[in-house]
């Protein structure tokens, strides 16, 4: 078969690679735990009052491969997977496993007796070559991830924890702007995992609460907009966001939070006809 035998047009029916940021107990997982059939993949502590279909909570590299290698990708080359999404909770949980499972495979760290006397920035010979075995562990996990995504059609979603970062801005001048809670190198020359993920990524969204804040009597207040919870899709000066779609500006989400998932779905279904309604 050649390969101009094999064009298409229209959208790619693929699964969606998502990441969803946010501050600690916005609801991001609640929000991605309404997408099709979803299988959720603790990382960490604090999924416990999620209804939804769950594995145990993973606590090792090690784990991540194996369930991915051995169990889920070859049920899901045969077709026999039974779920449409699979939400790894959290990437920054996924990133502190990786970067634990690159301080242990350090000689340092084994030759005492596995106690942990090594750091990322001294293991592996320092110079930052503990961070460049952790990026190639991520680059593989993706490719993994994009196994699942082009292959088998199956939603691969990360939710992930987000920080008050420095952006600098040569044409504006510096400011804050909340940003993923992933590794990236100081020198901006190369890239770290934020940056790889943001590449990856089909869609990163931002999960909020609008405030309005005022400043009296020396102190600063925010006070609700009463928006609600929404979902920005877009870039803006103050949360990293964006999407390969065409969706501007922000979403917002219905209460309760069971419930948002299909107003994301319907904004996506307006903007490229990907049908990712939950019924």
């Amino acid at each position: 078969m050649s390969i101009l035998s094999t064009i298409t047009t229209g959208v790619a029916r693929t699964g969606l690679r998502c990441v969803i940021g946010g501050l600690e107990k916005m609801g991001k997982t609640t929000l991605c735990s309404q997408m099709p059939t979803p299988l959720l993949i603790p990382c960490e502590v604090g999924y416990s009052g999620v209804s939804v279909a769950k594995t145990n909570m993973l606590q090792r590299y090690e784990d991540v491969l194996t369930l991915l290698d051995n169990e889920i990708i070859p049920l899901a080359r045969t077709g026999q997977f039974p779920f449409k999404t699979l939400i790894f909770d959290s990437a920054t949980g996924l990133e502190r496993m990786i970067h634990d499972n690159v301080l242990r495979r350090d000689p340092n760290f084994t030759a005492h007796g596995g106690k942990k006397t090594v750091t990322m920035e001294s293991a592996h010979g320092g110079y930052g070559k503990a961070y460049n075995l952790a990026n190639e562990e991520f680059d593989q996990l993706l490719m993994k991830f994009d196994q699942l995504a082009v292959y088998g059609g199956i939603n691969i979603v990360m939710t992930c924890h987000v920080f008050a970062s420095k952006m600098v801005d040569p044409t504006s001048g510096e400011y804050d702007s909340w940003d993923l809670l992933l590794h990236s190198p100081k020198n901006h020359k190369t890239y770290g995992k934020r940056e790889r993920i943001s590449q990856w990524a089909d869609i990163i969204g931002f999960l909020y609460e609008p405030v309005f804040v005022s400043k009296g009597d020396g102190m600063v207040r925010a006070t609700s907009q009463n928006k609600g919870r929404v979902l920005g899709l877009s870039r803006t000066p103050g949360y990293v966001a964006g999407n390969r779609f065409g969706i501007v500006g922000e979403i917002s989400l219905p209460a309760p939070p069971q419930i948002a998932w299909n107003s994301v779905a319907e904004a996506l279904y307006k903007a490229a006809g990907i049908d990712v309604y939950t019924r």
